[in-house]
């Protein structure tokens, strides 16, 4: 059985007891058969909307810096930025290390560190990173050169629109999908004790996920950082 678009629908389109599409027809969807594809579509996106961290939605973003511009754009697609994951990657043509950045609070960068961008000659190699309240970053100092920033952030992930598109959400819950799915269909034929039922079952499921994928506690470790001194131009700030 294969795990896409096209077989989910007809997963749900069975426990209905519905005609099932097939890879040439399904793009053509009638009725009942277009609330089932939209309702897959629905049951993915309550998922990844429960929680922030699902393992299967983790991103890796790589930032070429411009030297003097301090604040960037997250990717349009991230739903949340982890900012203990800044770093800058060591380069040996730039002759610079790899090194970690602390997150400082951005009104501590207003009251402290927020006239470099009033200046032109005070870039360096970043140290700290701000969130900015339009959900973007800053660093301070702004580079002086095109380092490479790297950090990890969570995604949306698109709507399923193709017959063969597979869902980021790891096969084994397929099932948890499914019932979203119903819940779902229920809901739109307005069967109210159906629908209960169902939206019992998905929520048992989306729980069973979070067990098996994010409460899951292998070490403890220290979260206590050391704030760095930063030389700026060989002014000790």
């Amino acid at each position: 059985m294969a795990y896409n678009y096209l077989d989910l629908t007809n997963e749900v389109l069975a426990r209905f007891n519905e005609v099932e599409l097939t890879a040439s027809n399904f793009n053509s969807a009638r009725g009942f058969q277009i609330q089932c594809k939209n309702a897959v579509n629905a049951s993915i996106r309550q998922i990844n909307q429960q929680k922030y961290g699902w393992p299967f939605n983790h991103e890796t973003h790589n930032e070429t810096l411009v030297a003097g511009t301090t604040r960037y754009d997250i990717p349009t697609n991230a739903k949340h930025v982890d900012y203990d994951t800044f770093r800058i990657r060591g380069d040996s043509g730039l002759n610079v290390e790899g090194r970690n950045l602390d997150q400082i609070d951005y009104k501590e960068y207003l009251n402290k560190y927020v006239e470099q961008e009033d200046e032109t000659d005070v870039g360096s190699i970043p140290v700290y990173v701000f969130e900015t309240p339009d959900n973007n970053y800053g660093l301070y100092p702004y580079p002086d050169e095109a380092y490479t920033l790297t950090f990890e952030y969570y995604k949306i992930p698109d709507s399923l629109t193709a017959a063969t598109d597979v869902p980021t959400i790891p096969e084994r819950f397929r099932h948890v999908i499914a019932d979203g799915a119903v819940m779902y269909g229920f809901q739109f034929r307005g069967e109210t004790q159906q629908y209960q039922l169902a939206q019992q079952r998905f929520e048992e499921g989306i729980k069973d996920m979070t067990t098996h994928l994010i409460n899951r506690f292998d070490y403890v470790r220290s979260t206590v950082k050391m704030r760095p001194q930063i030389i700026v131009n060989t002014r000790l700030v």
